[in-house]
Parts: C-alpha cells; sequence; structure tokens
C-alpha cells in the first residue's frame, strides 16, 4: 500500500469512529451530568463557562479553572519541574470556539458507513489547550468541550491519536473503550496520552487530555502510561469553574 493510500486509510478510519461516537453518543453514553462523586455542581464546569472563558484567554492568561499541573505530578509520583511553556504566539493557554455544524454528506467516492447515512452533526464545542515543560519533557493538557452529551472524547479523538502516536487499529480500539465519567484511560502502544472525562453541570460532555504533545520525539518514560493517567486523573480532579 502507498503512503497516500496509508494516509488516506487512516483519516477515514478516525473519520469512521469519530462519526459513530458522535452518532451515537447521545443516546449510548451516560448523561453529563451524572454523579462522579468527585465535585458538587457548584464545583463542576459547565459547557457555556468553558466557551467563554476560551474566547477571553489573552497572551498573558495563565492555565484557567484551576489546572496545576506540578501538583498532579506530585499526586501520580513523578518529580519533575513544572514552567508554563509559550505557544502560538507566546501563549501559555489558548483557547477555541466551533460553532457546530449540521449533518452533512459523506465526500464523494467514500463508502457510506453501515447505519451512517450521512456524516452526523457536530454540535458547538470548544477547547483550552495549556502547555508546559517538566524539566525538559514538553507537557500538553487539553480540555475538550461538547454542549451535547456523550461526545467530547470523538470529537477529539484526531488530536488524541496525534498525541497518543495511535495506528488505526489502535484508534478503534481507544473509541470502542473510551472512559466513562469520572473515568480515566492511557492510550494503548507507547501510552503518551491519558484521557479522562469530566461530569459538567448541565447538558454537554468534557474530555480532559494530558500529553507529551503531537511533536515529541523521545518520550520521557516517567510520563507515559499508568503514571500519565494518573497524572489526567489528578487534573481531572482539580478542575473548577
Amino acid at each position: 500500500m502507498t503512503a497516500d493510500r496509508t494516509a488516506a486509510t487512516y483519516r477515514r478510519v478516525l473519520a469512521l469512529a469519530g462519526a459513530a461516537g458522535v452518532a451515537l453518543g447521545g443516546s449510548a453514553c451516560s448523561s453529563s451530568g451524572s454523579s462522579d462523586g468527585a465535585a458538587s455542581d457548584g464545583e463542576r464546569l459547565s459547557y457555556d463557562r468553558v466557551a467563554s472563558t476560551a474566547r477571553q484567554l489573552t497572551s498573558s492568561s495563565a492555565c484557567p479553572f484551576g489546572l496545576d499541573l506540578a501538583a498532579a505530578l506530585k499526586v501520580a509520583g513523578v518529580e519533575r519541574a513544572v514552567t508554563p511553556a509559550a505557544f502560538g504566539g507566546g501563549r501559555a493557554a489558548q483557547g477555541t470556539v466551533n460553532p457546530g455544524r449540521p449533518a452533512q454528506a459523506w465526500p464523494s467516492g467514500q463508502p457510506t458507513p453501515s447505519g451512517l447515512p450521512s456524516a452526523p452533526a457536530v454540535p458547538p464545542n470548544a477547547s483550552v489547550v495549556c502547555h508546559f515543560t517538566a524539566s525538559d519533557a514538553p507537557m500538553e493538557i487539553d480540555l475538550v468541550a461538547v454542549s451535547e452529551g456523550g461526545v467530547a472524547v470523538n470529537l477529539a479523538l484526531p488530536q488524541i491519536a496525534s498525541l497518543g502516536n495511535l495506528s488505526a487499529d489502535e484508534v478503534m480500539a481507544f473509541s470502542k473503550d473510551e472512559p466513562g465519567i469520572g473515568q480515566s484511560r492511557v492510550t494503548p502502544g507507547r501510552g503518551t496520552a491519558a484521557v479522562a472525562r469530566v461530569a459538567v453541570v448541565g447538558k454537554g460532555d468534557l474530555a480532559l487530555v494530558v500529553s507529551q504533545g503531537s511533536t515529541v520525539t523521545k518520550a520521557d518514560p516517567a510520563l507515559t502510561g499508568e503514571p500519565l493517567r494518573k497524572i489526567a486523573e489528578a487534573l481531572a480532579a482539580q478542575l473548577r469553574p
């Protein structure tokens, strides 16, 4: 198989896994308002809060919502010196807001997946990305908030696949074993990304992804696998409005 065909197949796997999850997420996943025992409603984020914060982040903004990577590393038993790292125009934290899109036809020439006559609508979503350095290792925290329940991880799959250096088979395996609300999972293979789902106030869904970034060539082993999952778990527990 040529490199172009391999890349095209990989993109199609990502698209199908994400689309299937978006289509089924609202009915198949737990309600995002369910209690996970970690925080009361007054201490939980909402989709609107994440979206408004994403719009307001400036070049001088610190990572919001009480996220403290140094404290999370300490909980996970990892000793590293943590400092904010500038990116994307010198910002340590950056936000984006996407209005979503309606359902649309699959691209011409692409086989139609069973049970999905069209690419499902994408609900409004927002993200906040924070960059740090943990001693010599780059660290990235991605928050993905969606206005509909049960679909945040699916919308984040392309980013998770990149951060976790996942093969097509690993993408499919991870998409079939996503974390539930209050749970965290490390990506298969090298274990360079970990994902936690977080309960929100009202309607919506929130996923937190922590990794060493998509450009790292030699991962710090202390920041992969189970230690990284514990870091994601600790970060999720820190989140406050």
